[in-house]
């Protein structure tokens, strides 16, 4: 099958929350940044499958059940072709709410781009979303994808598996006797590893505890997959093994218990990181007297390993480095011990990165200010920070010591990718052009040439995934040609002050949600073990899109966990707030929730009035916090667009569709002032459209958009329809999609009007399908088969034989023999190698009276053939051997004209073919 939760990502930091005044440190070192020069970067946007975002493995996205587990370290994503791997966003909701496959609740789907062009990987047969995490040098990518199944432990959560993709195809790897699997990273030799569920019950399991803080699972085991054989790698002499990255030596480091027996202070067994290589096992790297391992974040080709590891009593977290002899503990001055820190990365140097903290509290919180840090040759360094954001981190470092990560306040109000080189710390935000719709939160890995991949999000606050590409002098970009000899942006630019709702997601995307000020039981999941009822929420913000006055949205679904170890009394949910009448709610979680179980929460908007609209779901319960709230906003408009999207069928390459049309109505009480209606987004010129619009629009009336769909290349083609006017919410949009093939029929359906039930042959001759190759490589065809409602109906035959060569075409020839009276309808179903597979001709034919029937004559009434589909009294097909040999259906019931001869029916006679 062509390819096209899961989890994600990757080193997440165990923090505490900061908040803290702008230190002088930090205003030296932005001083030290204005003399240094650093590149400007073009920013090139990844994009959706016509979603609202895009990802790569950087982002906690577990956290949508608030537990902030680190899945995967920062495998590769972007290789040395310069294929860069990620997942994105496409238009339909998904449909295993609440057990959604991304925060937003929208189905998902790998991709690979290069060199401007985003790939669909696909999915396993029966699945619905799917994601890519690491790539190899040889184009080798490994992630996840849906199977179509439910995993028989917890009700409803769609399995994943662990996949291969290798030149357009997807593998499943499989399990290890258990229901779900993950892939983590590859190297270039092809190996992958990730972790596999085998059968064996486990209530520590680190899979369903740490993602669904279920105690009902199956052993979780670290595996190594190669030449097409999952290898368990064992434990350190506990039931779970949890793996992280794999180097080019074949080594895999991760985290495994070492014991049975659950410890007072997390409620799970000892667990310390390892390092496993073929021929010596698994290697018990140590610890520094805690009893969990918060991360194992990076692996180089030395079989160095570092993270983050617990001191005893489990309230404190110190990065680790282990050098292939001892665990080494990096805090040293200017970072002090009494705080957190956890390392991000090493490079083959040796060179470590990432957060620790300082000597200096957070104004209210009795925590401490943390700053990115680089550890090489025995020696800590603190890299500083960005004026307005006290605190720092760094996740990535590169061969050349260039260090990418983020700057955050104290009560992250404010996210900034950073850049470190030469001793100098930059915004990259001042380091783009001025044009740039993104403000850029995050930076998580840099390749050897300087290439970025980062998240930055837009006015809305959708994330993207971004790569940002160093300007060279004369490269002609017009993005690097505006930017000068200065920062596009200045040294210095306002910081983004980001509403609450958007601090607590990122607060979690980027690791920082899994504590807040002490730590709490259950390390990585910081949730499982609390005492108590213990209500979490997630989403814990929803934005609808523009909404028409007086119409109702699509639901979304929040999820209401209670990951404490008592039973949560909800005594209301409740819609409160400014614009509270303008969202409803239903929700099934009735009156209390059993610990560890689970709710949804279905919100719609429908606006009163025009502009932005906000307000609160409102649950009260018996747990610390309450009122826990989710806060909502939408924007009212008096442009109605319906519907809200358009989805084209599959088309071949350089044809184009039928039209579909778009009404927008003027529902305001003014009139409506339109300035411009055009096809924009990812791939607009795929789309086209007409409109009867004019300038304006009255109160109360409409006008008609018509849009065409030509796809220029294969796979999903996204854009949208974009109504720029004086209402609120301009410009009001319309998604687009439609999915590009190399596979051309024509034509696309067939009907075969009335025929008489068992007639075929001679009597009814077979139409035909041509199939064309309209590609540049072989089209493989897997199967040609009738599917659908009434099969056993319709007949095919082909000369398609195994494969299409480029531009060549083949025929498939339709019988009709109804089995019965009435319509019926089926289609031929094409599987094979192209985009859209299979592609489909709708078959439709009436089955009429079968035996005699009526007698046709001349106008000298002499027989001249008979009735061959007669229905409700009247011949629809006339078989005339002499005047219609092929038979021929007449303009008017009863009449036929065959040869300029005008034939009759002779109804008072009866004849039988």
């Amino acid at each position: 099958m062509k390819p096209r939760t899961l989890t994600w990502v990757p080193t997440l930091t165990l923090l505490t929350v900061l908040a803290i005044p702008v230190r002088l440190a930090a205003q030296d070192n932005q001083e030290h940044n204005k003399k240094h020069k650093h590149h400007h970067y073009q920013v090139i946007d990844i994009g959706t499958f016509g979603g609202a975002q895009s990802f790569f493995n950087s982002l906690s996205l577990t956290d949508r059940f608030g537990f902030g587990t680190a899945f995967y370290g920062f495998a590769r994503v972007r290789n040395n072709q310069g294929s860069l791997v990620g997942f994105a966003d496409t238009p339909a909701l998904d449909p295993y709410s609440p057990f959604c496959y991304t925060p937003d609740c929208f189905v998902s789907h790998a991709f690979q781009w290069q060199e401007g062009v985003k790939t669909d990987l696909g999915v396993l047969p029966g699945g619905t979303s799917s994601a890519a995490f690491s790539i190899n040098s040889k184009g080798l990518i490994v992630g996840n994808s849906q199977n179509g199944d439910i995993d028989p432990l917890i009700p409803g959560l769609p399995e994943v598996r662990a996949v291969l993709w290798k030149q357009g195809e997807i593998t499943d790897l499989g399990t290890l006797g258990g229901n779900e699997s993950f892939a983590e990273a590859v190297n270039n030799r092809g190996q992958v590893t990730g972790l596999a569920l085998n059968a064996v019950p486990d209530p520590f399991s680190f899979f369903y505890i740490f993602l669904y803080g279920s105690l009902g699972g199956t052993q979780t085991r670290a595996f190594l997959w190669d030449d097409g054989v999952m290898q368990d790698l064992g434990t350190l002499g506990g039931p779970d093994a949890f793996p992280s990255l794999v180097n080019q030596r074949g080594q895999v480091a991760g985290f495994s218990y070492i014991n049975s027996t659950p410890d007072p202070n997390t409620g799970l067994p000892t667990y310390h990181p390892f390092l496993w290589e073929k021929g010596k096992g698994m290697k018990d790297l140590g610890s520094f007297g805690g009893a969990a391992t918060a991360s194992v974040n990076g692996l180089n080709e030395r079989g160095e390993v570092v993270g983050g590891t617990d001191l005893p009593g489990d309230t404190l977290l110190h990065p680790f480095l282990w050098d292939g002899a001892k665990l080494i503990d990096l805090i040293a001055p200017p970072f002090v011990g009494e705080a957190n820190g956890e390392a991000a990365w090493i490079n083959n140097a040796g060179e470590v990165v990432g957060l620790a903290g300082l000597a200096v509290p957070c104004a209210d919180s009795g925590s401490h200010v943390e700053h990115a840090f680089l550890w090489r040759n025995g020696v800590m360094t603190d890299l500083g920070t960005i004026a307005g954001t006290p605190n720092s981190q760094a996740s990535f470092i590169n061969s050349k010591t260039q260090i990418v990560g983020l700057s955050f306040a104290c009560d992250f109000s404010v996210f900034n990718a950073i850049l470190w080189e030469n001793g100098s710390m930059v915004d990259l935000n001042t380091l783009i052009s001025p044009n740039s719709p993104f403000h850029l939160y995050s930076a998580s890995f840099i390749d050897d040439r300087g290439q970025i991949a980062a998240y930055g999000f837009l006015d809305n606050f959708d994330t993207h995934a971004l790569l940002l590409v160093p300007c060279n002098e004369g490269n002609g970009n017009s993005e690097c040609a505006d930017q000068g000899a200065t920062d596009a942006r200045g040294e210095t630019r306002p910081n983004v002050v980001l509403p609450e709702n958007v601090r607590k997601l990122l607060r979690r995307q980027t690791g920082f949600g899994r504590f807040l000020g002490t730590r709490q039981k259950l390390a990585l999941s910081g949730a499982a073990a609390i005492s108590g009822p213990n209500a979490t929420l997630s989403p814990t913000s929803l934005t609808f899109s523009t909404q028409a006055i007086g119409t109702t949205s699509a639901a979304k679904t929040v999820t209401l966990k209670n990951t404490g170890t008592a039973i949560l009394t909800i005594s209301s949910i409740a819609i409160t707030g400014t614009n509270a009448g303008n969202f409803a709610q239903t929700h099934t979680c009735g009156s209390s929730l059993a610990a560890g179980a689970s709710c949804g929460i279905s919100v719609t908007f429908r606006p009163t009035a025009s502009g932005t609209r906000t307000a609160a779901v409102s649950i009260s319960d018996n747990a610390a916090g309450s009122p826990q709230k989710v806060t909502l906003s939408g924007i009212g408009t008096t442009a109605k667009l319906s519907p809200g999207s358009l989805t084209f069928s599959t088309q071949a390459i350089g044809t184009m569709s039928g039209a579909k049309k778009v009404t927008l109505t003027n529902v305001g009480t003014t009139s409506l002032n339109i300035t411009g209606i055009a096809i924009t987004g990812t791939n607009a010129g795929d789309f086209s459209q007409t409109h009867t619009c004019g300038s304006s629009l009255v109160v109360g009336s409409s006008c008609s958009i018509s849009v065409t769909f030509k796809p220029t290349a294969s796979g999903i083609r996204t854009a949208a329809l974009s109504i720029s006017d004086n209402a609120a919410g301009s410009p009001q949009k319309v998604t687009l999609s439609g999915i590009g093939t190399t596979a051309k029929l024509s034509p696309t359906s067939l009907s075969f009007g009335v025929v008489a039930i068992g007639t075929i042959g001679t009597l009814k001759p077979p139409k035909t399908v041509t199939l064309t190759n309209v590609g540049t490589t072989a089209l493989s065809i897997t199967g040609i088969a009738i599917t659908g409602t009434n099969v056993g109906d319709f007949f095919q035959s082909h000369d398609c034989g195994s494969s299409l060569a480029a531009g060549a075409s083949c025929t498939i020839s339709v019988t009709f023999r109804p089995t019965a009276i009435g319509t019926r309808r089926a289609a031929v179903s094409i599987t094979d190698s192209a985009a859209g597979s299979p592609q489909k001709v709708a078959l439709s034919g009436t089955g009429g009276a079968s035996g005699a029937g009526f007698c046709l004559v001349n106008s000298g009434n002499a027989l001249t053939g008979y009735c061959i589909g007669q229905l409700g009294g009247i011949c629809h097909e006339a078989y005339d051997p002499l005047h219609c040999p092929t038979g021929q259906q007449g303009d008017t019931p009863g009449v036929f004209q065959c040869q300029n001869s005008n034939v009759k029916v002779d109804a008072s006679r009866s004849c039988t073919p």
